[in-house]
């Protein structure tokens, strides 16, 4: 896997946190509501908030301390930090 394809990847997964951290009480209740399996309740959560089912993943697994203020910044950094890597990376492989 290339480069950017790491980066874009893990930007996904950052943003599904920060969505999952954001919404807390929307992915709670869709997750408490559910009597499905993992992967049912993945894809409830994906239909439900307009994510990929691998972003629903990623949001089921999160821990409860990425919900903390701090953390939220700190992906938030990291997502705008990622977001200038693949730009630099696409910029390079352009020319």
């Amino acid at each position: 896997m290339s480069d950017i394809q790491d980066l874009v990847g893990r930007q996904q997964m950052v943003s599904a946190m920060i969505y999952a951290a954001e919404n807390a009480a929307q992915v709670i209740e869709i997750c408490s509501t559910s009597s499905a399996t993992g992967e049912s309740i993945a894809r409830r959560l994906a239909d439900a908030c307009g994510l990929t089912e691998f972003q629903a993943d990623v949001i089921l697994d999160m821990q409860v301390k990425r919900f903390s203020p701090l953390a939220i910044a700190e992906m938030r950094a990291q997502l705008v930090e990622d977001e200038h890597k693949i730009a630099e990376l696409r910029a390079d492989s352009a020319s």
